[in-house]
């Protein structure tokens, strides 16, 4: 049987921690549980994974479980910022902040993990969303800059484009609330505040940016609908149907008070939106 060391990360990705009911082998007990969670995997599989070392006991009522990495790719993060304690890239469209669902590879975490070593996310950027992203590098400093963004002291500007162009409202509020994969605008107190701009005038359409003072997920892809101003590509939220790759929204830059030093950090992306005729 593995031991508790083969629960270890393994090329940038941790494994999942399962809890085990009662009774029977470890191969039961593991199907046992990743049946109930709608996992498509077979008895068989399981028992293989236990001899490979990619399934074992953390403790008498835990398991790991090292998952399948179909994506197994390699992506550039350009670096735009790296000090002692913190790495800033610029994140392309497509890939997600964070390991979910066959997106495991295919995220800004596990890239960066294995170029940078123990890094951890300070906030998250969309999977569809491009631009820059702060990394922590030491972990007695986590919790220190993820608050920054917890409690609203980093400011985060963004651009996009819409093929709406239109003035919109200085400042719009709504309540907004997930719904299952999605977030929607409902009654009630506003918890969404967007602060938005137009531009440019492109030529039939228009680039926008937007100033989030809270961080509500999908929070700008929302407001711009609200405005008639959709973003472009954005087949959840506009004009379409399902969870595009890439929208034209483009994280610019990001700025905040070293919580540690004291000192101001202003960082911007390199990239540019794109928009074709």
């Amino acid at each position: 049987m593995p031991d508790v060391s083969s629960s270890r990360r393994r090329n940038g990705i941790d494994p999942v921690l399962v809890l085990l009911p009662d009774g029977g082998t470890l191969a039961e007990r593991v199907h046992s549980t990743l049946s109930a969670k709608n996992a498509r995997v077979t008895f068989d599989e399981i028992a293989e994974a236990i001899d490979a070392g990619d399934v074992g006991l953390v403790d008498s009522s835990t398991a790991f479980v090292h998952r399948p990495v179909p994506d197994e790719v390699d992506i550039e993060l350009p670096v735009l910022l790296e000090t002692e304690r913190l790495i800033a890239v610029d994140k392309p469209s497509g890939i997600s902040t964070t390991p979910q669902g066959s997106f495991v590879a295919r995220s800004v975490l596990v890239q960066a993990r294995r170029r940078f070593g123990d890094v951890s996310c300070a906030h998250r950027l969309d999977r569809a969303t491009s631009g820059v992203m702060l990394l922590v590098k030491d972990a007695e400093f986590r919790g220190t800059y993820q608050s920054l963004f917890e409690n609203g002291l980093a400011t985060k500007t963004y651009e996009f484009f819409s093929e709406n162009v239109t003035a919109p409202p200085a400042v719009y509020r709504s309540r907004l609330e997930s719904v299952g994969q999605r977030t929607a605008q409902v009654d009630g107190e506003p918890n969404a505040v967007t602060e938005l701009t137009l531009l440019e005038d492109c030529g039939g359409f228009g680039r926008y940016r937007a100033l989030p003072r809270t961080g509500k997920t999908h929070q700008i892809r929302v407001h711009a609908v609200a405005c008639s101003i959709p973003i472009i590509g954005d087949t959840l939220y506009g004009p379409g149907d399902g969870f595009p790759d890439r929208i034209e929204l483009l994280a610019r830059t990001l700025e905040f008070i070293d919580p540690v030093d004291g000192k101001p950090v202003r960082i911007s992306s390199r990239q540019e939106l794109q928009h074709q005729e």
